[in-house]
């Protein structure tokens, strides 16, 4: 009962909040879009769960990966599958693409690591080397290496061309989740099921802080971006800032950093049904988010800096607002059933894919 009148009060605080800041005469600012429900598109395919999705990042297209051991390619403006990979013996565990999106990088239960030309649904190299499951597989930004983690408890960095594993990094105690490299490639972060979230020196490759105060598996983390950390900085030095955030962010109120940004922040998910947010540089934990009835399987920072996204085994994707204490902003109720296992912002437009153990890729246009 208390979780249903948390919801109505939640869908009332939203209505009103839009009303006052979009009222009449009001002209909506499309960078602070939101996804709204019914989903544009319910895209069926795959034969079993879906366990990533991810946009291209050019052209209109979406990937899943599936336990079904397969890779969807499909148009998110039509709702319809373009392409199939096949190569995979075992579950698609993880997909992502390089910054020009020609190539994208699989890793699956059957230790591998694939890179596919995706235009030519063509496999160009498989990699081997993981002794377990490979769970999660990221590009680094210049597109020449590539690092996976895995249920052999490592991280591995490997180079795409020749297929090489160049480095393998040790630390978790268990079976390591997801990894995330910062755009600048200076630094990378993993999470586990030993509870841990680690942020890691690229260069040195060596543990810079570990954070411990999940009580379950964290499944899934998010490194933050420069306006949100202009955001989240308020909550490290007071509500009104302090003269060290106005110097970190100083410029960016006109323009946003041409260069690679450093993030401060990075959130995290967790089976104990909670959202963590962390300040790297102190290890300060500065948002503790509750409201999920289950397990929290995905995250991820919306482009305005102003909300963070999640989705859920409770059937909900939610929208944190993260300049008001971090409250519920906006659930999509019965977004998957049973479960929600991932979700993706598109980059280019304003558009949310998600994927759940219902077999369905769903597509939710944002306003």
């Amino acid at each position: 009962m208390s979780a249903k009148i948390m919801r109505l009060e939640t869908m009332v605080e939203t209505l009103q909040e839009d009303l006052k800041n979009f009222g009449k005469g009001k002209k909506k600012d499309a960078s602070l879009a939101l996804p709204r429900a019914p989903a544009k598109f319910t895209c069926k395919g795959h034969k079993s769960a879906i366990t990533c999705v991810a946009f291209h990042p050019v052209y209109s297209q979406v990937v899943t990966s599936s336990e079904d051991c397969s890779i969807m390619v499909w148009d998110y403006d039509e709702g319809q599958q373009e392409k199939k990979l096949k190569g995979h013996i075992d579950v698609v565990q993880h997909v992502t693409f390089n910054q020009d999106g020609k190539l994208l990088a699989s890793c699956s239960a059957d230790l591998s690591i694939k890179v596919w030309n995706v235009e030519k649904a063509l496999c160009v190299k498989t990699m081997k080397g993981h002794d377990h499951t490979v769970s999660c597989v990221e590009f680094i930004a210049s597109g020449d290496r590539l690092m996976s983690c895995s249920r052999d408890k490592s991280i591995k960095l490997w180079d795409v061309q020749s297929g090489y594993c160049l480095r393998t990094i040790q630390g978790h105690r268990d079976w390591v989740r997801q990894v995330k490299i910062t755009p600048c490639s200076t630094l990378f972060a993993s999470c586990s099921i030993d509870h841990t979230v680690r942020v890691w020196d690229f260069k040195k490759a060596e543990e810079i802080i570990t954070f411990r105060d999940h009580k379950h598996v964290v499944d899934a983390i998010a490194f933050s971006h420069e306006r949100a950390d202009k955001v989240l900085l308020k909550h490290v030095h007071g509500t009104n800032g302090s003269k060290e955030a106005e110097a970190k962010t100083a410029g960016s109120n006109a323009k946003e950093t041409s260069s690679p940004y450093t993030p401060q922040f990075i959130a995290s998910a967790s089976r104990d049904k909670t959202i963590k947010i962390f300040h790297i540089p102190s290890g300060a934990m500065v948002a503790d988010i509750n409201g999920h009835e289950n397990w929290v399987r995905g995250v991820l920072f919306h482009p305005s800096g102003k909300y963070l996204l999640s989705c859920a085994d409770d059937q909900t994707i939610r929208v944190w607002d993260l300049e008001k204490r971090f409250r519920c902003r906006k659930i999509l109720e019965d977004a998957h059933d049973p479960f929600v296992t991932c979700i993706d912002w598109n980059m280019s437009r304003p558009v949310l894919a998600s994927g759940g153990v219902d077999n369905i890729m769903k597509i939710w246009e944002c306003s």
